[in-house]
């Protein structure tokens, strides 16, 4: 009732067969987990040494996807891998997400009434897509967009999601 918009972009929703893409190997998973987030520096090392290791398993984006961005959108995925530092201080909040998002439940999403708009990519190695279409059907006054390419960052397709006003009516 105090909302007057939604704009879900990306997001981690309820899936109704758990359609989802998990980032990475178990054993690229451990590693993260056990050492790269434990420390700042081995985190810059990842970034510099392993960018595409980073950039597939904790942004969630294929990493063919960056060699056909703009300058520009290759500036917003550098600025996004330096503002995860630093990732000692978000490891909780990190395996936080990880553990709400590996539960989630339905909601009763009928309930929403405010213009609702979601966007979603489909090689969002995060595997919001599915949920995102889900979401937008069971909303009143929800509209999806769907790109097939882009990843977690919508890598060449931020400059399209500015114009959201356009589908929540400027709210």
């Amino acid at each position: 009732q105090r909302c007057s918009a939604l704009v879900l972009l990306v997001p981690a929703t309820f899936a109704p067969d758990g359609a989802g893409i998990h980032p990475s190997s178990p054993a690229v998973t451990r590693l993260l987990a056990d050492t790269v987030l434990k420390s700042d520096f081995a985190f810059w090392l990842m970034i510099h040494l392993a960018r595409r290791t980073v950039i597939e398993n904790i942004l969630g984006t294929p990493s063919e996807v960056v060699e056909h961005v703009t300058p520009a959108e290759r500036e917003r995925l550098q600025t996004m891998l330096m503002n995860i530092l630093p990732v000692s201080r978000r490891r909780a909040g990190l395996f936080n997400d990880g553990g709400v998002v590996s539960r989630l439940r339905r909601f009763d999403l009928q309930r929403i009434v405010a213009p609702t708009l979601l966007i979603s990519v489909e090689d969002d190695r995060y595997g919001t897509f599915p949920g995102a279409q889900y979401t937008t059907g069971q909303i009143r006054n929800a509209r999806f967009i769907g790109f097939p390419t882009g990843g977690h960052l919508w890598l060449g397709h931020n400059e399209e999601d500015h114009h959201a006003d356009d589908y929540t009516g400027g709210r």
